[in-house]
């Protein structure tokens, strides 16, 4: 199937209804949430990190976990709906509880299961690539484009909303929409080996993978993790530990510091989404013809000078004008790494997708202690120069993956490929 025909998939057409309703719910939840807990319920900048971080601890290990179970299970979908009907159970809880530690609790118990949901996500879309013979970076870049276009609209409708109304309207339309993502993935996904897999017949890649050698389980999760898939974990962690700094402390920057309106906050964040959007179909292009590894350095490299010059803007116009280097290297981190790590470990998408997924909440977790402590003793400008240390310390691991073996490939030999500045296997390649 051709790459741009996909969207007449009815299949494909309801991922992207799925991708864009729990796009929605992450553009409501994580931009307001620091707000939230500061003014709703009058916690300090050390309580609101604290909070982050917590709260990612709870969602690394039952990623982990829920990952290298959904390997063995036939039907993914059934996670996926537990998953988005959680993350409505935790909104819910934003709605109606105040209390500093009653929040903790929930948003542990609740977000920190259904936070699940976003590396299953991952999983199925790499599923259902490999059953419509679509190679992986474009599909998932496409997919993660329609991400992008629910933050374009999020963050601005969000503090919109609390700016007329409240946090309960907001957090309650937050449940609704979780609720709609749980019966879009009950009743609008197929199963990608199932009959509705369609229209290219055979098997997925994935499938045979797996019928070749059964995905290992809880108990060999992490078979296969070698130092290659490590180092790409380390560099993912970092950054995206950054980004979720930014997310955290640009509300209270802009705010507090700035004394710009939080709709300004919101409009900033928007403005970066909308321009990621046609980044992340190109990356996924990119991807092939420049490889992997040399999109993740430059990615590095706007984001170190993304978050180098934002201590610097002191009005709209200058935040503004930044922007594209924000979206530029998020769209390569938002995309690229997933498929190399689910191409490092064949027929296992969805442990190769929680291992991305917690990379991605290990980074809130640095990033939400390191807001909170900056935050506390230096103020909200300088939570930037850490994160761009973190990324420059990003783009040095991206530097070591050529020499770091890649799972699967215990002795390097000098064939040159298209791909060889990544060293991932070819075996877990989509097309």
């Amino acid at each position: 199937m051709s790459r741009w025909r996909l969207v007449s998939d009815p299949a494909v057409r309801n991922l992207i209804a799925v991708s864009g309703a729990i796009g929605l719910v992450g553009a409501f939840v994580v931009p307001t949430t620091s707000l939230f807990l500061t003014e709703a319920v009058a916690a300090t900048p050390l309580m609101v990190g604290l909070f982050f971080a917590a709260r990612s601890i709870a969602e690394i290990g039952t990623d982990v976990v829920v990952g290298a179970v959904s390997d063995r299970l036939r039907d993914r979908r059934t996670i996926l709906v537990s998953t988005a009907l959680l993350n409505a159970a935790g909104a819910l809880c934003y709605t109606l509880l105040r209390d500093y530690y009653a929040l903790l609790l929930s948003g542990i118990v609740c977000f920190g299961l259904g936070g699940a949901c976003f590396g299953q996500l991952f999983a199925y879309t790499r599923e259902l690539a490999d059953a419509r013979g679509v190679d992986a970076p474009f599909f998932n870049g496409f997919l993660r484009s329609v991400t992008s276009l629910a933050w374009v609209v999020g963050p601005p409708l969000a503090f919109w909303v609390i700016a007329e109304w409240s946090f309960t309207v907001l957090y309650s339309a937050t449940a609704a929409l979780s609720v709609v993502a749980a019966l879009l993935c009950r009743w609008g996904l197929p199963r990608p080996d199932g009959p509705a897999t369609g229209t290219d017949g055979g098997a997925p890649a994935s499938g045979e993978a797996a019928n070749e050698e059964p995905p290992p389980g809880m108990l060999g999760m992490f078979s296969g993790v070698g130092p290659h898939t490590l180092i790409l974990l380390g560099s993912v962690v970092l950054l995206l530990g950054a980004n979720a700094m930014y997310q955290i402390n640009l509300p209270l920057y802009v705010t507090d510091e700035l004394d710009m309106s939080a709709q300004f906050a919101g409009l900033l964040l928007g403005v970066s989404a909308a321009l990621e959007i046609p980044l992340l179909v190109l990356a996924g292009v990119w991807a092939e013809r420049l490889g992997k590894r040399r999109l993740m350095i430059a990615a590095t490299v706007c984001a170190t000078l993304f978050f180098g010059l934002l201590p610097f803007t002191h009005s709209a116009p200058l935040l503004l004008a930044v922007q594209p280097l924000n979206a530029a290297w998020v769209a390569v981190a938002f995309n690229v790494p997933v498929v190399v790590l689910q191409d490092s470990l064949p027929g296992r998408p969805g442990t190769a997708s929680a291992l991305y997924s917690s990379a991605f909440k290990a980074g809130m977790f640095v990033g939400g202690l390191a807001v909170g402590s900056v935050a506390t003793w230096t103020g909200y400008r300088q939570v930037f120069w850490v994160c761009a240390g973190l990324t420059a310390l990003a783009g040095l691991l991206v530097l070591f993956l050529r020499s770091a073996p890649a799972p699967g490939e215990p002795s390097k030999t000098p064939h040159p490929a298209p791909d060889t500045d990544v060293a991932t296997p070819r075996e877990g390649r989509a097309a």
